[in-house]
């Protein structure tokens, strides 16, 4: 009989809670205060806008419910997952890029100086000083065009792994804040 007793304490209290859950949700979303609160516990007031109802029926009752947030769950799991398997894949392409414009910095005045020096000893040997090593002078230069190819298409490759990563993580970015809104809008 206590039992009894202490359920009838509760539910009023419980009325009030399930009453400002659910008016929350079935609510204008537009901040306004709800009369939903007031359905159970006084008169309705007059507004202009109708008092929105609570729901006389829960889809799938209450076993559908849970199915529905075990599946919202494993979705937002999945999200985060799939954001945490992405985001090394990008930092790794981005050191890469990083490494490879370092590269390019370093590479650039060695071809230029090797660039400067080959026309030097070029315009000597016109004028009749062939004194200077010009086949080695060709010789380096070339290395160092070939080394500078060579850092252009790595470059390129990782370009091409920056976007990919880039565009694979806002793709689950996006989803995941679709879940989210989603989360939101129930």
């Amino acid at each position: 009989m206590s039992t009894m007793t202490a359920a009838k304490d509760t539910t009023p209290d419980m009325t009030d809670f399930l009453t400002e859950e659910l008016s929350r949700d079935f609510a204008d979303r537009n901040d306004k205060p709800s009369a939903a609160s007031n359905v159970l516990s006084g008169p309705p007031l007059i507004m202009d806008e109708p008092v929105p109802r609570l729901p006389r029926r829960i889809e799938g009752g209450f076993t559908g419910l849970g199915h529905d947030l075990d599946r919202h769950g494993r979705d937002c799991r999945n999200a985060v997952r799939l954001m945490e398997q992405l985001r090394p894949l990008l930092e790794t392409a981005e050191a890469e890029r990083v490494r490879l414009s370092q590269a390019l910095t370093r590479i650039l005045p060695e071809i230029e100086e090797h660039g400067r020096g080959l026309a030097t000893m070029i315009e000597s040997a016109r004028k009749g000083d062939v004194s200077g090593d010009l086949a080695g002078k060709f010789t380096k230069s070339a290395a160092k065009l070939d080394e500078l190819e060579s850092l252009a298409e790595a470059m390129n490759v990782n370009l091409m792994a920056v976007r990919s990563a880039w565009e694979q993580y806002a793709r689950a970015a996006i989803q995941a804040q679709r879940l989210r809104d989603g989360l939101k809008g129930h």
